[in-house]
């Protein structure tokens, strides 16, 4: 009787040894998700900007400005119709901006710079962003200059690539 006892209890340890294992192994082989965490995301920015740019603007100011243009990114880029998210703000439309015509490869078609309006101002202008968020800097009367903000945007993306959410196209796995 006892025999049967100590089998099963090797059975149970065993499957639960391979399981275990085997779970482990799928997770150390898939990629980790990209999470872009503000508090990392200021300090791996503020440590990497520019000494003069360090020398004009706090940790705080960078965190600003990532708040500023994820606020000004949502809010160019809603559909009025569509709040998918409770912490979104009243999103505003932006019409009429105007976007190029691509073709299947993503070019732009010859003489079509200027192409179909964007109907829910989708497509953003780098210097119209950084205008917008010296606009919002001014009205809350924070002294940041334009080459700060581009300082910080541009590490941005270095952090976003470091984290993986941006890059490279990725190799076919199959």
């Amino acid at each position: 009787m006892w025999v049967f006892a100590l089998l099963g209890l090797v059975v149970i340890v065993v499957i639960g040894l391979v399981l275990v294992g085997r779970e482990t192994a799928r997770l150390a082989g898939a990629a980790r998700p990209a999470v872009f965490d503000l508090a990392e995301a200021t300090e791996f920015i503020a440590d990497r900007l520019p000494a003069e740019v360090q020398a004009r603007i706090s940790h705080d100011d960078v965190e600003w400005i990532l708040l500023a243009d994820a606020d000004l990114l949502e809010e160019a880029t809603s559909d009025p119709l569509d709040r998918r998210y409770p912490w979104s703000r009243a999103p505003r439309l932006v019409e009429g901006r105007p976007i190029p015509v691509r073709d299947d490869a993503g070019e732009v078609v010859e003489g079509a710079e200027l192409g179909p309006q964007d109907p829910y101002g989708q497509v953003i202008d780098e210097d119209v962003a950084i205008a917008r968020i010296l606009l919002a800097a001014d009205a809350a009367g924070r002294e940041v200059a334009d080459e700060d903000i581009v300082a910080v945007l541009d590490g941005r993306l270095q952090y976003l690539e470091a984290i993986g959410a941006i890059g490279g196209r990725a190799d076919d796995a199959g």
